[in-house]
């Protein structure tokens, strides 16, 4: 039953390390761009007297981009912050029930910024940003896909959890314990 159950997170692992590689990737571009068009802006209003409309917009779309890709990462690495005092408090096993939860929990609150984000996009996809006229939709897409892309790295850790439970768990009562 391990052996089945252990297929999923192996192949939700190779698809998590292909999504931390493209948002990796995605945030040096990001990064580099958005350095590059501040930059740009502030040398053109001080030294040219001339203020840039679109530059503004355009690095507030890349930095919002740039934390919810951020956020998918501080999951996959299990950088995010965690409240671990009065756990670490536990037996392993009880632990491990309380990783379990927590990865639900998790599971559903991204599920609700997943559905919340769905709805704005739903709601506004026909509006353009002022100064570009790029779809407004730009800036809220970064709550879908790193929405999807946590529940994905969620499911992976959660199953990852459960196997571990239920091993201590098969080893515990083997030795009669």
């Amino acid at each position: 039953m391990i052996e089945k159950l252990s297929y999923i997170p192996k192949v939700l692992g190779i698809v998590n390390k292909w999504i931390s590689y493209i948002v990796k990737g995605a945030i040096s571009l990001n990064l580099l761009t958005m350095v590059g068009i501040v930059f740009y802006a502030v040398i053109s209003r001080n030294f040219l007297n001339a203020s840039i409309a679109w530059a503004e917009e355009l690095s507030r779309i890349l930095f919002i981009w740039l934390v919810f890709s951020g956020a998918v990462l501080g999951l996959y690495y299990r950088d995010h912050l965690g409240l671990t005092l009065l756990v670490e408090r536990f037996k392993p096993k009880q632990q491990l029930v309380f990783e379990i939860i927590s990865w639900i929990l998790i599971i559903v609150v991204t599920r609700a910024m997943i559905y919340g984000g769905d709805r704005i996009v739903t709601t506004i996809k026909n509006a353009r940003t002022p100064a570009l006229g790029l779809p407004t939709t730009l800036k809220y897409w970064p709550v879908l896909l790193a929405g999807y892309a946590m529940v994905l790295i969620s499911i992976e850790s959660l199953f990852h959890s459960i196997i571990k439970l239920v091993k201590q768990f098969v080893d515990n009562n083997g030795r009669g314990e």
